[in-house]
């Protein structure tokens, strides 16, 4: 008989291993293993993947060193048990299949699908809300495995129930990237108080089963198209932008973890950037390796002697207490030798296998265990805090801890040579970190909808075909039709489960390529091409700009995704899109002028070759049929033809806007007939009745206004310090008398104070108030006498849009939106009524009408729940509603449901911020995912604060006042709104000039902002210098060189507040400026305090230095100070703190033992030394702070600082740091 080989002994004692220490736990009916002795029965999904792993690669070791028949057997009977294994964890999960059709619509944690089972019974062993099973990487490792496991030839999926099932785990999972879960350690976020949160360890899992889905064709292994996956390429994107935005930290309360080790290499490679991967690896490596293995994260106190075990949560002030004593785990030393392996880094595979082969504990068998942790003994735990991994530790938890020794057995088939690292990676996973493709170019059609749009397009020199004569073998519909069709992708009668929900946005990458349905060929539309989806496309200029940044997405992320072929993007022209009616005059706020061209120029930019940085290739439709991207879709209970036919009966809902809406859709006023007469909205004619008119236009402005009070001390504040002439208290009521821009402030003329102007406002005020008292009640009782048929009389006569909007209006706050105006024989409602208007308003691009009955209908953008999770997901938190009221945050991602409800809250009755809040946060979604560099200094974005910066931007460029100013604000088309606020988050101050009068030009200077720019700004403020120049309150004529000087200097009076203003509003704060804080916090004894409210030190023991968790209390501090500048004066008071040492020369500087240290009360002193160093100076300070007469109020700077010291420049001699370092000095030296 033929001896053995040495390798075939060597392997079958790696068996014999796996037999006495794996096997030996399993369930001889179920093929389940349980192996933790406080829960005995419990199965755990990831325990089990990862075994079934360590059986599969045992599998493929035999299959190819096998020397024997009985070596093919035993490989077999691993193969069959590694599908048994698999089939029942598959089982385990389809017995909650309600819960998984609940968790797909809702998201709620407790219809997640269970994370461990019973080992006997496949059943549940615990309540909903008895454990932690949001879970998103446990039913990702699983997939994932699935796919490889398939990739290598062996059927897991045996039906197409199951397939149906599997489709369903996809929906359950592509949300990963916005779902907070409580990770793989299953208690949440560190503090162990059950709260969940984004998880980088998860969503990286989530990207790698999403891809190997992908990748791995057929579950039947036959090559059957029934049995495919359908994975959507966007949701891949996604995981991956927000992965790459998190690493190397795991989560806001984690500043990383070693979970991170299983998504940069085995077994999910989902990491492209090899910059990432090795930084990632390096942070782990640095902060959480020990001699035992790693610390799962820091403060980590899991089974240490510290750990109360009767209590299930931590207390926050306890954690500080695992500092230095974690647990160290050996199984990550398994993961850094497989990251070695795959890397090919032998002398590191060397080195990890020898600290391995340290920690191992033999059996009593002489078999090689892989403990779950080691512990630090209580009698050590002061010595091993006094000096770190000093002292010995013992091995605690479970041994062999299945997970960790499954692992071992995959790093012994590699290290002995059984197996090379690719043959565990049959879908090639580990190359995408070395394949760099490049980008794809984008295929573009340009279709028109009509014979007239063709005419129009071909005068311009752009040849295009009509929708109606593309080849026959084309289907052209829009997105929401392909979301349609993917809610009959999986579903199962059987199982109760339907397929995608419908409610799901349809991403760019998935509607550009070919769907072949049957003998069809189906092209689907952007989403954003449908202008019904929300009033923002009516906007050409923002349709056009959604062409560049999306064709841009799709050439920079097509590759990324692994789609075999190139991208297709049909874009369909209407007539509306030619048209130029309704856009505003005030086009000068643009800072990136390629965003301004029309349809016409993009079309003409397309067909070059390049728009916007994007390589992209014009064509008719037949001509890209060979070189684009196709996905077959097949529906097992319906033929495809009948599907596709299904869906196309639906015309109402997926015309291409192939007719204007007014011609789908005769307006309501068209089909009115009332018995007593036709109630027509006519055209060109007005109301005859003005004084009634009048009235009721009045009413209807009364409840028009954002939540901008036209008292505003911080407007009227932020006007006058740059206003170019007094203006009377008439003329500031005036909107329509605005003077020319071009100009220039004054700057050191004698005008009058904004204290003295205040009181006059007020005076003004508080007399108008008494008049509006004396006739409110006769309005209010005149209209409240107005009937019905008056108002609709009224709208029967007018054709003026204006006024429409007003009468429908008044109705709608007289009678309510569901009153029925009984206007021919239908059932109209005022609720109707306004619908009407606001499509008109749309139509006529009247921004100002369209967000006020926008907001009236509360009508959500459909983009505002993505926009959200843009901003969410990579750590940006919102704030919606006014400063001066109260703000709620928006911490998490919200359903469209949850959106609306916390909208109504902040705004209430605000029709116009209702509307205006949801644009900016598309417009900051949208900028997070295509400028991310712009909000680096930034964690909470605050929507009140930036329309009020907006609105003063706007008083300061037109010089308006506070109300004139949020009018203005509202008649903003929304691609102008888009640019102010680029503007602002790129650190530029909108500058306008004027020319030939009331005709604005298109020059903008850009001067740029933000604390970290604060070195390269002007080192000392001009402004502040002796006033030579005024005498009298007249100008003194300069001389040439003083006026080359002054250009030189680029000096404007007011620019630093402005500075301030914005960055304030905008949340910036330097980089570092949270972990220097940090360390304050930690040096002060009571803490810190911040306008009344304190920093404790607490705070420090519960989070480390560089938590997300500790920025964000910073943030809900600072948040608290309605004044932006004077939020700003607090940022730089507290990042010079962290230097207190070496500003006051001392090591132990004099801080207070007995109270906290008062930021306040320091920023008081500066302005105190400010204002006397100027009087010394002789100022301007000398005319409002440093005035010696008691009685001068001049002065209105906010919380009693000097408007003049928030006018200074950071640094210099007459800097604001200058000030604050000598006040430091004098408090604690």
């Amino acid at each position: 008989m033929r001896s053995r080989s040495g390798s075939g002994v060597r392997l079958d004692r790696i068996l014999f291993m796996v037999e006495q220490t794996i096997c030996s736990h399993q369930n001889p009916i179920t093929a389940l293993f349980a192996n933790q002795k406080d829960f005995p029965g419990h199965a755990w999904v990831r325990d089990n993947v990862y075994i079934a792993q360590a059986l599969w690669a045992l599998y493929r070791a035999y299959m190819k060193c096998a020397d024997f028949d009985e070596d093919l057997t035993k490989a077999k009977e691993l193969g069959f048990t590694c599908v048994k294994m698999m089939q029942s964890i598959l089982e385990c999960l389809m017995r909650q299949a309600d819960k998984l059709e609940q968790f797909k619509k809702y998201q709620r944690p407790l219809d997640a699908l269970h994370s461990k089972y019973a080992v006997a019974t496949k059943g549940t062993v615990c309540g909903d809300a008895d454990w932690g099973h949001l879970q998103m990487d446990a039913i990702s490792l699983y997939l994932l495995t699935l796919a490889q496991i398939t990739a290598s030839g062996l059927q897991v999926v045996r039906n197409f129930d199951e397939v149906a099932f599997i489709q369903n785990l996809v929906y359950y999972i592509e949300t990963g990237y916005r779902t907070p879960d409580y990770g793989v350690w299953e208690r949440g976020d560190k503090t162990n108080q059950g709260i969940r949160e984004l998880n980088a360890s998860s969503i990286g899992m989530v990207k790698a089963a999403l891809q190997a889905l992908n990748d791995v064709g057929d579950l039947f292994v036959d090559g059957s198209r029934g049995s495919v996956v359908h994975v959507l390429p966007d949701e891949i994107e996604q995981c991956s932008a927000v992965l790459s935005s998190m690493l190397p930290r795991e989560s806001f309360s984690k500043e990383t973890d070693a979970a991170l080790l299983g998504i940069i290499s085995y077994p999910a490679f989902c990491v492209e950037d090899p910059e990432l991967v090795a930084q990632t690896r390096e942070t782990i490596t640095h902060r959480l390796l020990g001699k035992y293995g790693c610390r799962r994260f820091m403060r980590d106190g899991y089974k240490t002697v510290l750990e109360d075990g009767s209590r299930l949560y931590y207390n926050k002030s306890e954690l500080q207490q695992f500092e230095d004593i974690e647990c160290e785990w050996p199984i990550f030393l398994c993961y850094l030798i497989l990251d070695a392996m795959y890397s090919k880094d032998d002398e590191a595979v060397e080195a990890y296998w020898q600290q391995l082969e340290s920690v191992l504990v033999l059996s009593d068998k002489g078999f090689r265990l892989v403990p779950e942790l080691y512990v630090v003994l209580r009698e050590h735990v002061s010595a091993e805090k006094a000096h770190p991994s000093t002292q010995p530790r013992v091995p605690g938890g479970a041994t062999p801890f299945l997970w960790a020794q499954s692992l071992y057995v995959i790093i012994c088939l590699l290290y002995e040579g059984f197996l090379l690292p690719a043959e565990l990676d049959p879908l090639s996973r580990r190359l995408s970190v070395y394949e760099k493709r490049p980008p794809c170019e984008v295929q573009v059609t340009v279709l028109a909808e009509s014979a007239d749009v063709q005419r129009e397009l071909r005068a311009h020199d752009i040849h295009v075909q009509r929708v109606d004569e593309i080849d026959p073998v084309f289907t052209i519909l829009p997105a929401s039709a392909l979301g349609h069709l993917l809610e009959k992708i999986g579903e199962s009668k059987k199982l109760n489960l339907s397929g995608r929900p419908l409610d799901r946005p349809i991403g760019l990458l998935s509607t550009s390529r070919l769907y072949q349905i049957g003998n069809k060929f189906v092209i689907f539309t952007p989403q954003f091409m449908d202008s019904r989806r929300s009033h923002l496309m009516y906007d050409i200029r923002i349709l056009t700009d959604e062409w560049s940044s999306e064709l841009q997405y799709i050439y920079a992320s097509w590759n990324s995704v692994s789609i075999s072929g190139r991208p297709l993007v049909v874009l369909v022209i209407t007539q509306g899109m030619l048209s130029t009616e309704g856009l505003s005059h005030f086009s000068n706020i643009h800072l990136n002028r390629h965003m301004k061209s029309t349809v016409i120029g993009a079309i003409k930019k397309i067909n070059t070759g390049y728009l916007s940085g994007a390589r992209v290739v014009m064509k008719d439709l037949s001509d890209f049929f060979r070189t684009t991207a196709v996905s077959k879709m097949e529906f097992r209970d319906k033929k495809a033809e009948e599907m596709l036919r299904s869906v196309a009966a639906e015309k109402v809902q997926f015309t291409l806007l192939t007719e204007d809406a007014t011609e789908a859709k005769r307006s309501l006023g068209e089909k009115m007939a009332s018995p007593r007469g036709p109630r027509t909205l006519k055209r060109g004619e007005s109301v005859k009745d003005r004084s009634a008119y009048s009235l009721i236009h009045k009413a209807s402005m009364r409840h028009r206004s954002i939540a901008l009070d036209s008292n505003d001390a911080d407007l009227i504040q932020l006007r006058l310090a740059y206003k170019s002439r007094p203006r009377d208290l008439h003329e500031m009521d005036s909107p329509r008398q605005s003077p020319p821009l071009g100009q220039k402030p004054l700057g050191l003329v004698k005008e009058h104070s904004s204290g003295e102007l205040r009181q006059q406002l007020l005076k003004t005020t508080r007399r108008g108030a008494e008049n509006e008292t004396a006739h409110r009640d006769l309005k209010t009782e005149q209209i409240m006498e107005m009937k019905a048929d008056d108002l609709l009389d009224l709208l029967n006569e007018t054709t003026v849009l204006e006024e429409q909007i007003s009468i429908v209006h008044c109705l709608w706050m007289k009678f309510g939106p569901d009153y029925d105006t009984e206007l021919g024989c239908q059932h109209i409602t005022v609720r109707m009524l306004m619908e009407e208007v606001h499509t008109k308003a749309c139509e006529a691009r009247e921004w100002a009408l369209v967000r006020l009955t926008a907001g009236l209908l509360k009508k959500q953008l459909e983009e505002l729940s993505k926009a959200v999770t843009h901003l969410l997901v990579r750590q940006k938190q919102i704030t919606v509603g006014m400063a001066s009221k109260k703000e709620e945050v928006i911490t998490c991602p919200k359903t469209n449901e949850e959106l609306e409800k916390i909208m109504n809250r902040a705004y209430g009755d605000d029709a116009n911020s209702f509307t205006l809040a949801q644009e900016i946060i598309v417009y900051l979604g949208s900028l997070v995912r295509t400028e991310p560099k712009l909000f680096l200094e930034m964690f909470r974005l605050r929507i009140g604060l930036i329309i009020q910066v907006l609105a003063s931007e706007l008083a300061r460029l037109r010089n308006l006042s506070g109300t004139e100013a949020a009018e203005t604000l509202l008649t903003v088309s929304p691609f102008e709104l888009k640019s102010m606020i680029f503007s602002l988050l790129s650190g530029r101050l909108l500058e306008e000039y004027a020319e030939d009068g009331f005709h604005y030009g298109d020059t903008i200077r850009e001067t740029r902002t933000g604390i970290g720019s604060f070195r390269r700004q002007i080192e000392e403020r001009k402004s502040l210098r002796k006033s030579t120049r005024s005498v009298g309150g007249l100008d003194i004529p300069k001389e040439e060189d003083e006026e080359d000087e002054a250009d030189e200097d680029d000096f404007q009076f007011g620019i630093w507040l402005r500075h301030r203003r914005i960055d304030g509003a905008l949340n910036r704060v330097p980089n570092g400026f949270y972990a220097i804080l940090w360390d304050t916090v930690h040096k002060m004894p009571h803490g810190v305090k911040i306008n009344d409210t304190i920093l404790h030190w607490g705070l420090t023991q519960e989070m480390t230095r560089k938590e997300i968790k500790f920025a964000l209390e910073v943030e809900e501090a600072l948040n608290r100070i309605a004044e932006p500048e004077y939020r700003e004066l607090v940022v730089e008071t507290l990042w010079l703190l962290g230097r207190l040492e070496k500003l006051v020369l001392l090591e132990q500087p004099n801080i207070p033992r007995d109270r906290p240290l008062d930021v306040d009360h320091i920023l008081h002193v500066a302005n105190q030394i400010f204002v006397n160093h100027n009087k010394q100076l002789e100022t301007l300070v000398l005319e409002c702070c440093a005035s010696s007469n008691p009685n001068n109020t001049k002065c209105d700077g906010a919380r009693s600082i000097c408007k003049h010291f928030y006018d200074s420049a950071p640094a210099g001699e007459y800097g604001t740091s200058h000030y604050i370092i000598r006040a430091l000095m004098q408090l604690y030296s």
